[in-house]
């Protein structure tokens, strides 16, 4: 539990420092005289302060939940990092099998029903251009739609059955993942050759228009062994798609500690079950589960039940190392210890006995005003189950409880994992490092970040500091003026960004330019209008002709920091300044003396010249330097 503990002093030793500071800011000044104002005041602040601090020392985590409910946010809770691998071999792979990269156990989550189908081959067509995916090569989709993605497999895909395509997108630089309200800024649509014809498949993107890794879905009409994505739209970007997997494995980093199934007949048990885990077997009663001695494990099944029909088999398995049984006192507020780190909410399970009968109990938090009769709360800082006292769950009645779902995981430290994975004839060959783990933070830590990140755009600042969170965009500059400086009558906001493109003068986007109007749209002020412009570019001019003392090195990188918002440090409405870069040409190493200088805009209506020489630029425009021009004497 956190404890803030702000000032453990005593009101008497804070009016004493009170006291030392009036002193010291009025000279002479002292507290003889009790009847003095200034001594009351500091008297009742002191002792305020004291009873302030005591208060605040004693809120607990319940409380900061409370206020983020308030907000509509919750903490950060723990993850597992996530991998996603190709399979090499004809092995059998299932859920739960587990993996290990350089030590780190990788579980088995999702697995291919038929692990002979895969990518063969990859092309891109984008007008005249033709390329093939390779290790070494991504494939890169250029700004000028349409363009289509080829691929042939191994094995023709069956119809009617969805096919789970995985497509490995490169991270762009700057940009913010997309969020389930991010529209995704192309369409894809799915074709595939069948009876000597391309036919329309239907197709479920996960990648939001290839602005992130995922999974794109397709359900063909009838077998085919070739696929074409066909990709329309305006290219947001520079999406660059580094590998392709027809039904990847997907694993998660975790370490299963103990779990359960409930068989029915023929009672097969998992795979990897027998003889590697610890089982208890328990048979069905009407309220509940019996532990049933007369169950055993017999080649994978579980053999022994009392009669012929069908009935429900729990199977409990723990790891040989894990205390997953622990006894009940009868006790209000009774825990019970796992000391493990790192344990997933989601996975934890609990089993109590109550007179010989098996119940589940939820591990939860109670609906307000209700007492539940079974359950628990899960304390990660102390690592224990903790049972109720009556008041929000009714205390367990004196019995044994069995941990039947425990896993574990090394949250964001995971992250970054790569390379093969080997079991038996099995091999799995990652497409990209582990990803998407994180670290569980507190309640206290979350209102702290939410005190600090603005629920409301109020001030300028508040804008900018928005729309560069805005999910799925990359954003190279940004900045919020008053609708007045560009000769707006009515008040308002005008909100400039330029986006993060390999162009040089990328434009806005339509698609750029509404996804920041939504995103802004619930921060917006009622009565303050918002427009969202991209910038003008004003290219600049730089004569110069300098006496040297030597070999004058990197001039044009002196100009550019003076006279350049693209590639160098200006920002909108910059107003570029003659006798700036002319001391700063004559400080460069290798410049004895600069000569002559000449500064001018080759666009005109972008700004006009000052009495000094420089250029004051509209507030809207980005100046970048064209033309750089050194006469060496």
């Amino acid at each position: 539990m956190y404890s803030l503990n702000l000032d453990g002093a005593s009101w008497q030793e804070l009016y004493q420092r009170a006291c030392a500071r009036m002193a010291q800011l009025v000279p002479g000044w002292s507290d003889a005289i009790p009847s003095d104002p200034a001594v009351a005041l500091l008297e009742l602040t002191s002792y305020l302060a004291t009873v302030q601090n005591r208060e605040i020392d004693r809120m607990r985590e319940e409380y900061y939940t409370a206020y983020l409910k308030l907000l509509g946010k919750e903490p950060r809770t723990l993850l597992p990092a996530r991998l996603m691998a190709a399979l090499e071999g004809d092995g059998a792979i299932w859920p739960g099998m587990r993996f290990y990269m350089d030590g780190v156990p990788f579980e088995v989550e999702e697995a291919p029903e038929n692990g002979g189908r895969r990518v063969r081959e990859v092309l891109l067509f984008q007008g005249p251009r033709r390329s093939m995916l390779r290790e070494d090569a991504p494939l890169i989709v250029a700004h000028d739609a349409p363009a289509e993605l080829e691929m042939t497999f191994t094995a023709p895909l069956a119809a009617h059955k969805p096919a789970p395509l995985w497509l490995e997108l490169q991270p762009e630089p700057g940009r913010v993942l997309p969020d389930k309200h991010t529209p995704p800024p192309v369409h894809l649509m799915a074709r595939i050759w069948a009876d000597g014809a391309w036919m329309e498949s239907p197709c479920a993107d996960g990648t939001c228009g290839l602005l992130q890794s995922g999974t794109v879905t397709i359900t063909p009409p009838a077998a085919s062994d070739t696929l074409r994505l066909l990709i329309e739209g305006e290219v947001e970007g520079e999406p660059r798609i580094s590998a392709a997997a027809l039904c990847p494995v997907t694993l998660e980093q975790r370490h299963t500690r103990s779990q359960s199934v409930d068989l029915t007949p023929p009672y097969r048990l998992p795979p990897d079950w027998a003889g590697n885990w610890t089982l208890r077997l328990f048979s069905a009663e009407e309220d509940g589960w019996r532990e049933d001695s007369t169950l055993f494990v017999k080649d994978g099944q579980v053999c022994g039940a009392r009669s012929e029909e069908a009935q429900i088999i729990r199977v409990v398995a723990a790891e040989p190392d894990f205390s997953a049984l622990h006894t009940l006192r009868e006790l209000p507020g009774e825990e019970i210890s796992l000391e493990e780190d790192g344990i997933l909410l989601d996975s934890l399970r609990l089993m109590i006995e109550e007179n010989g009968i098996w119940h589940d109990c939820p591990v939860c938090l109670p609906e307000e005003g209700q007492t539940l009769p079974l359950g628990c709360r899960w304390d990660a800082s102390r690592k224990v189950l903790r049972f109720g006292d009556g008041r929000d769950f009714r205390v367990p009645a004196a019995g044994r409880g069995l941990v039947t779902g425990c896993a574990c995981t090394l949250g964001a430290k995971a992250n970054g994992a790569c390379g093969e994975m080997e079991r038996g004839n099995i091999s799995l060959r990652p497409l990209r490092p582990a990803w998407g783990g994180q670290d569980a933070e507190t309640a206290f830590f979350r209102a702290a970040k939410e005190l600090e990140s603005p629920a409301r755009a109020a001030a300028l600042s508040d804008y900018e500091t928005l729309a560069r969170r805005a999910p799925g965009l990359a954003l190279d500059r940004v900045k919020a003026i008053p609708a007045a400086r560009l000769g707006k009558p009515d008040a308002g906001v005008v909100l400039l960004a330029k986006p993060r493109a390999s162009d040089r003068l990328p434009p806005l986007t339509r698609w750029q330019k509404e996804r920041l109007r939504a995103w802004l749209e619930p921060f917006r002020m009622i009565g303050t209008p918002l427009e969202v412009r991209g910038p003008r570019y004003c290219p600049v001019a730089v004569q110069v002709r300098v006496q040297c003392s030597g070999s004058a090195q990197d001039l044009e990188t002196v100009a550019i920091a003076h006279t350049d918002g693209v590639t160098g440090p200006l920002d909108f409405g910059a107003e570029l300044s003659y006798t700036a870069l002319f001391s700063a040409l004559s400080a460069a190493p290798g410049v004895k003396a600069v000569r002559s200088l000449e500064l001018r805009a080759l666009s005109s209506g972008h700004g006009h010249r000052t009495p000094e020489g420089g250029i004051r630029l509209g507030a809207d425009v980005l100046p970048y330097l064209e033309q750089f021009q050194v006469t060496e004497e």
